[in-house]
């Protein structure tokens, strides 16, 4: 384990003082301001007496005009002097920059390019710190020279120990194409959209840092008019098309060229043979190379023959963690701490502003240059660093100032998370939790939270809610309910561990699973006992369950009663979700009544259901909530449908299709898909072929569960009859969530027209 002298932090408590300090100057606003200068400039005058009070006054009148220029001259040159700001984490993340000059590599650059042109999919594989992100980046720069040609994702994720899995990659393939990545169930979904996205484009598309085969297997192995090349370790085995260009060692002739470049010709011209020993020493790995001729670049006066006599006694596996020793002992206080936060932590990466977070200073700049010009971490996906390799789990875990550091870390995403879900869908809103949601997911699942970051994890849990809801990626949002569960539980804040079951409980309900969201309801009840001190959202997925479960219309009517009494007079958006579930409450009893031949009852109810949805779209509107607005449309489209009024109903279900669209909600969407194929079947001169393309469309952005999937199932099986079989079981697979629990009679209707296919 690294550790820092007292001395290294006295000196770096004492620059943190100082920056703090500068960095709180603004705060003493325009009076503060006046007044501080205004004490100074009494204090200058009374200097000004003193020292110039022996001059003679047309000494005095020839120094007037040009100290006042002076002056402003040096403030001009100190100020050229500082650090530019860092580039701001917002931007799109563009391609990297050509490699300066590779050595040794050509003949595998060639192989990239030759191959990409001849099979399309192009596999660069090697070590860790060997190259092959800048053979294959050189590569992507000779195919692609035009910025709009090129499209690049880095797969490194944050997490150390687990590589990302492969609908995490695909999802973010997919929003690298500009493509919503919430549209996708499975990794395999994408890969139609990879191929209609890249067909005949010219583009090429890089995946950096690629783990392991099984992340990517879903790529298709050619796209015409377009190439893909995958760069990385890829530990696990590759298929036959995917033969990969190996980069091995660099050739001793190489390895001397790069360390020579780093030191300078004069030092390689002194001592050749030591520097080969050097080169030796570093077994040709190109990043231990360089990390060596920039340890011996800072270090001008150490002669090459003396560092190969401190590596020559030791083994192996010692030589590179030497000169990374040497490299910490000269850091600066700051810069160590820094690394030392840094290389203890459970996430591999962070953005700048989160290391001067863990810093608690203003801005970690400085010390993370000093950190890269040692080699000692990696800057990454533009203003990211990480901490090299062969130095993680070596920081200080468990004292007292990395908790600290710790929780600044996690207060630091509280406050970022919040900031940018109020801005969703805003771009730069969508550009930041792009970036950030795998380690907002890391930070909210820490083995051990912190006693007081229970209201920082609360909030970074509300914006990855926002995040994957308008990207519609429920099984991430079920992952960071259950996670703020199990932090909230750990911590035994009930009211937070309550929300997260009820957050698991609608996630549940959107999958169409009314036995695992009843299990999370429990869950959530038993932290609240009494029914009166339910929040609004209790009673809300209470009267969900009920009218998935059965037609309990009594209780789903009392519960919804209760979710009103519970809403604030100002929360437009949750009245209008109410009146919304009143209507589905009436078309379902209108359903049972038409069931039992009580058709003037049913159509009654219907009509009654129409006005309340359009009081409920009217709040929608007046919210500006374009979900409720959809979810309004889309019941408007049923509703007029059951009056038979055909018209009416395609064009609220057009509406509703359209808000989907806009707002990237998927599911919302094929649901319209299978509700305009059941209107479409209805009609006698209907297209078979027309009807099976809207379903197939639908099929695989619906979930998993749910009576929208099954009548999807239902309907193609009709229509496809060599298939029925595979429809039948998938149908009522999809109303499994039922089996041997209360169900309303449209899923018993439903369980037995499928069984009847």
């Amino acid at each position: 384990m690294t550790d820092i002298s007292r001395k290294d932090r006295l000196g770096f408590r004492l620059s943190r003082w100082h920056r703090r300090a500068t960095a709180h100057l603004p705060e003493l606003g325009l009076g503060g301001l006046v007044t501080a200068g205004g004490t100074f400039l009494l204090f200058q005058e009374e200097l000004i007496k003193q020292l110039a009070g022996d001059l003679p006054t047309w000494l005095l009148a020839i120094l007037a005009l040009p100290l006042p220029i002076a002056a402003g001259w040096i403030t001009h040159l100190v100020r050229r002097r500082r650090e530019r700001p860092a580039r701001p984490a917002l931007a799109p993340m563009p391609f990297p920059d050509r490699p300066d000059g590779l050595v040794g590599r050509d003949a595998e650059l060639q192989q990239v390019k030759d191959l990409a042109l001849e099979r399309g999919l192009v596999v660069v594989q090697g070590a860790m710190g060997s190259g092959t992100s800048s053979v294959a980046i050189s590569a992507v720069w000779d195919l692609a020279g035009e910025a709009r040609k090129q499209r690049y994702a880095d797969l490194r994720g944050p997490d150390r120990k687990h590589p990302e899995t492969a609908l995490s990659v695909a999802q973010r393939v997919l929003r690298t194409l500009n493509r919503p990545p919430g549209g996708i169930q499975e990794p395999q979904d994408a890969t139609a959209q990879v191929i209609e996205a890249l067909n005949g484009t010219g583009c090429v598309l890089l995946l950096d840092n690629v783990s392991t085969w099984s992340q990517v297997d879903w790529l298709p192995t050619r796209v015409p008019g377009a190439h893909i090349v995958v760069a990385g370790t890829l530990s696990d085995e590759l298929p036959q098309h995917a033969e990969p260009i190996q980069l091995g060692p660099l050739a001793p002739e190489a390895g001397r060229a790069l360390l020579a470049r780093h030191i300078g010709d004069d030092r390689v011209t002194q001592d050749p043979k030591a520097l080969a020993l050097l080169v030796d020493a570093c077994l040709g790995s190109p990043l231990e190379i360089v990390r060596v001729g920039r340890w011996l670049a800072g270090n001008p006066n150490v002669p090459l023959r003396s560092l190969v006599d401190d590596l020559r006694n030791l083994s192996i596996d010692k030589t590179l963690d030497f000169v990374l020793n040497l490299s910490i002992k000269q850091l600066r206080p700051t810069a160590k701490q820094l690394f030392i936060l840094l290389a203890g932590l459970p996430i591999a990466e962070v953005d700048h502003q989160a290391a001067a977070a863990l810093l608690g200073v203003p801005s970690a700049g400085d010390a993370i240059t000093e950190l890269a010009d040692f080699g000692l971490v990696e800057n990454v996906r533009m203003t990211r660093v990480r901490v090299t390799g062969a130095f993680r789990d070596s920081g200080a875990a468990g004292t007292p100032q990395e908790n600290a550091a710790w929780r600044r870390l996690v207060e630091h995403f509280a406050e970022q998370a919040a900031a940018y879900a109020a801005r969703l869908p805003a771009d730069e809103a969508r550009t930041w939790f792009a970036m950030e949601d795998r380690v907002l997911l890391q930070v909210l699942a820490g083995a051990e939270p912190g006693r007081q970051t229970a209201r920082a994890l609360g909030r970074i849990a509300d914006g990855l809610e926002a995040w994957f809801r308008l990207e519609q990626r429920h099984e991430d949002r079920l992952r960071a309910a259950a996670a703020l569960s199990a932090a909230a539980k750990a911590l035994g804040d009930e009211r937070v561990q309550a929300t997260a079951e009820l957050r698991q409980c609608a996630i549940q309900l959107t999958w169409g699973d009314p036995r695992k969201a009843r299990q999370h309801f429990t869950r959530a009840a038993e932290l609240r006992v009494r029914v009166e001190s339910w929040p609004a959202e209790l009673h809300l997925e209470h009267a969900a369950l009920l009218l998935a479960g059965g037609d309990e219309f009594t209780a789903v009517e009392s519960a919804l009663v209760r979710y009103g009494q519970a809403l604030s007079g100002g929360d437009v958006t949750g009245h209008a979700i109410r009146m919304t579930n009143v209507a589905a409450l009436l078309m379902r009893k209108g359903q049972t009544f038409d069931h039992d031949g009580r058709a003037p009852e049913a159509r009654s109810l219907y009509a009654d259901a129409r006005a309340v949805l359009f009081r409920a779209l009217d709040l929608a509107g007046r919210a500006g909530d374009p979900g409720a607005q959809a979810h309004a449309h889309e019941l408007l489209a049923l509703t007029h449908h059951y009056l038979g009024q055909g018209f009416d109903a395609r064009s609220h279900l057009e509406q509703a299709e359209r808000l989907y669209t806009e707002t990237a909600d998927e599911t919302g969407r094929a649901r319209c898909l299978v509700q305009r194929a059941g209107v479409l079947l209805e009609d006698p001169g209907h297209a078979a072929e027309s009807v099976v393309a809207l379903l197939e469309e639908a099929e695989p952005r619906l979930p998993p569960f749910g009576v929208s999937t099954a009548l999807a199932h239902l309907h193609l099986g009709r229509l496809r009859g060599d298939r029925a079989a595979e429809h039948q079981d998938a149908g009522l697979a999809a109303l499994s969530p039922w089996d041997g629990i209360a169900e309303p009679q449209q899923i018993t209707e439903l369980r037995a027209l499928l069984q009847a296919l």
